[in-house]
């Protein structure tokens, strides 16, 4: 009996290895599809540092400017089933996961990819709408709850908190762990400056949010508003330019090295 039961055990965590593995594997196209967003992204906020007009630069205009294209609604189906995929991923990393800091972090990631998942059949379909215009919205009614104020710049110092564990991180190399093998030169350094890059952002969108708290919340557009104060700051031409290069550093790495993730 105890023999059986052993065997029953076994195979039942022969097929639950199976079923992770599979659901990494198709994770991984999510990670390519974040690649992809986070690289026009970075060409959006180039274009914010130039004085160019390409959009809101943030995920919803760059799904606005994938839409645009030809072959855009192929490919934004394409990122909405990767996004899915990669939801999946997270979800079953939260309820499988050895470490509550990477059940948090995948808790975390599996909202953000679930949002982008919906964000690109909306666009699919021409029914998008700007994530700074949605963010501000929430933003001034969060102010008119009681208590709102305190909440907008609580909910700041953690998005500033977030973008300078990402500078941290990235100095310290600890993205590495997310990747099977080990890393070449060029990647590590791709590695670093994207962190770095997105850190400084968020850091600086937190920052923005504490501000909206004010009652200004044009502040608290998301990115875009993050690199358009970048821009207007001494020699902010010249640091957008390199973050917006950081995050296609990011892009590039997160591109290279999705089929070799372990963690999202």
């Amino acid at each position: 009996m105890s023999g059986s039961l052993e065997s029953q055990v076994r195979r039942g965590e022969s097929f639950a290895q199976a079923h992770e593995d599979g659901v990494r594997r198709a994770g991984r196209a999510g990670v390519a599809a974040d690649g992809v967003v986070h690289l026009v992204v970075a060409w959006l906020a180039a274009q914010v540092a130039l004085g160019g007009g390409g959009g809101s630069a943030d995920s919803s205009g760059a799904l606005r400017q994938i839409a645009e294209k030809p072959f855009g609604v192929v490919l934004l189906v394409a990122l909405a089933v990767g996004f899915a995929a990669l939801t999946a991923w997270q979800v079953l990393t939260v309820l499988t996961g050895t470490k509550t800091s990477h059940r948090v972090s995948a808790a975390a990631k599996g909202v953000v990819a679930a949002v982008l998942a919906v964000s690109c059949v909306r666009f699919a379909v021409g029914a998008g709408a700007s994530a700074g215009t949605q963010q501000q919205t929430l933003t001034q009614r969060v102010l008119e709850a009681p208590g709102g104020p305190v909440l907008v710049v609580l909910a700041g110092l953690v998005v500033a908190g977030v973008g300078v564990a990402l500078v941290v991180r990235g100095v310290r190399k600890d993205f590495e762990d997310k990747v099977e093998g080990t890393l070449s030169r060029p990647l590590r350094a791709l590695g670093v400056a994207g962190w770095v890059a997105r850190g400084v952002a968020l850091a600086v969108l937190g920052a923005l949010v504490v501000v909206s708290a004010t009652g200004d919340t044009a502040k608290s557009r998301g990115l875009d508003a993050a690199f358009h104060e970048i821009a207007a700051q001494p020699y902010g031409v010249v640091l957008l330019l390199l973050v917006a290069l950081g995050f296609a550093a990011y892009a590039v790495f997160t591109l290279l090295t999705a089929h070799r993730r372990v963690r999202a």
